[in-house]
Parts: C-alpha cells; sequence; structure tokens
C-alpha cells in the first residue's frame, strides 16, 4: 500500500511539474524553414523580426557535375498587425537566380546531330506586396503582389506568389 501511495504521489507531482504552460507573452523574434518565391528566393529561410521591421534570408546553392543552381535572396519585411496566430506584414523581396542553361547546337553536315553547350543565366527579380502568417510556433506564410523579373535582360512586370513554412524560437 506504501508503494501504491508514492507512486500515485509522484504521478501527481510530475503531472504538476509538465502542466505548466510556456509563457503566452513570449516574443519570437527568429524563424527558420523554408521558402520558396519568385522575388524571395528557393531555398533554406531566415527570417529575424527585431520590431515592426524586419528582414528575411534564403539561399540553395545545387552543384552537380559541371552544372550549378544557386537561388540567393534577400527581402525587407514591415508588421502592420501582429496577433497570438496571425500576422499581415508588407515585403520588399530581391532574388538573384544563377543556372546553367543546356543549348544545343546543332551541325548542318550530319543529319540529326547536336552538341550540347551549356549557357550560364543570371535572372535578378524584384518584387512587393502584402503577406501573411499563420501559426504561433510553426508558421505557414503566403504572399502575394507585384515583380519585375529578368530585370538583367528582359525586364518583364508579372504578378508573383511566395510561400514559406517556418519553426519561430
Amino acid at each position: 500500500m506504501k508503494k501504491t501511495m508514492l507512486m500515485i504521489s509522484c504521478l501527481l507531482c510530475m503531472q504538476v511539474l509538465f502542466a505548466q504552460e510556456e509563457n503566452p507573452n513570449k516574443v519570437r523574434k527568429n524563424e527558420f524553414g523554408i521558402n520558396a518565391g519568385f522575388t524571395t528566393g528557393v531555398g533554406f529561410s531566415y527570417r529575424c523580426w527585431p520590431k515592426k521591421l524586419g528582414f528575411q534570408l534564403t539561399a540553395l546553392p545545387i552543384k552537380q557535375n559541371d552544372k550549378i543552381w544557386i537561388s540567393a535572396g534577400i527581402t525587407g519585411l514591415y508588421k502592420f498587425y501582429d496577433a497570438k496566430y496571425v500576422r499581415v506584414f508588407g515585403y520588399l523581396g530581391n532574388h538573384l537566380l544563377i543556372y546553367d542553361k543546356e543549348n544545343y547546337i546543332f551541325n548542318n553536315n550530319y543529319p540529326y546531330s547536336s552538341t550540347p553547350v551549356n549557357k550560364r543565366r543570371e535572372l535578378y527579380n524584384i518584387g512587393f506586396g502584402p503577406g501573411f502568417g499563420f501559426g504561433q510556433v510553426v508558421k505557414f506564410n503566403i504572399m502575394f503582389g507585384y515583380s519585375a523579373q529578368d530585370v538583367l535582360e528582359d525586364f518583364n512586370l508579372l504578378p508573383t506568389g511566395e510561400i514559406g513554412l517556418y519553426y519561430a524560437f
């Protein structure tokens, strides 16, 4: 009987210890996750929200044999509204994409013969618009807006969309 009472009291004490909630007023300034967007970059992403202004860094370098694909983005963020589970913000994104594109040179002397040639492309995209974040610790972010894509060569003005999933700490 004494062992049973000791076991029950230990379990009750553990229940009280683990039943405590995390401080609801804890400010989570840092976020790490993945992001995909035309103007904010593609890859692993880090966000920091010191106050109303914040920034986001996104990068994913890939090298395979003689080909490369590099995405690097830096984004400025501004909070308009921040509640427990919802955040409304604006963003200004910059994205540099460098990749090797395979072109073919056809030989006129031999029918159906071609030689592959790699051509390196560099795209620079700029965009802005509103963004929405949902969640407290795990945050789902969606952003949309307007962008200037391929600013270095063709300069296309198009709508854009960005999406991300972050862990806040």
